[in-house]
């Protein structure tokens, strides 16, 4: 499982937001349609469809403001790295995909521990 770009999640939310079928925003992500199917069940996500569609409801014909809201959606959209902590200890977060199989689960947490491992290695390097 690879993570997407969230450059092509914030092309999936201006098409969703504009009314496009979830279908026409995958083409234009370039992503398959399964993979919105699964974008579009997180709020996270559809937060940024409804503020994408009010951004352009109410500047449909300003858009600078609209590729600046879509910058800072493709900002807030995208993984937050492992943080180091002030007393030492690394915060790493994990990104389970909905309906992910216990194995799929199990995978993702070992690829968040190992990212977070390497970030200590680091760090005392």
């Amino acid at each position: 499982m690879t993570a997407t770009h969230p450059r092509h999640k914030a092309s999936a939310v201006l098409w969703l937001a504009a009314g496009k079928s979830q279908r026409a925003a995958a083409e234009a992500a370039g992503v398959s349609p399964s993979t919105v199917r699964q974008w579009v069940t997180d709020p996270v996500f559809v937060a940024e469809v409804e503020s994408t569609r009010v951004v352009y409801s109410q500047k449909p014909q300003d858009g600078r403001a609209l590729v600046e809201h879509l910058a800072e959606v493709e900002a807030r959209l995208a993984p937050q790295g492992p943080e180091r902590l002030r007393d030492g200890s690394v915060r790493v977060p994990v990104a389970v995909p909905a309906g992910a199989s216990p194995r799929q689960q199990e995978r993702a947490v070992a690829r968040a521990i190992a990212r977070g491992l390497r970030v200590a290695r680091e760090a005392e390097s």
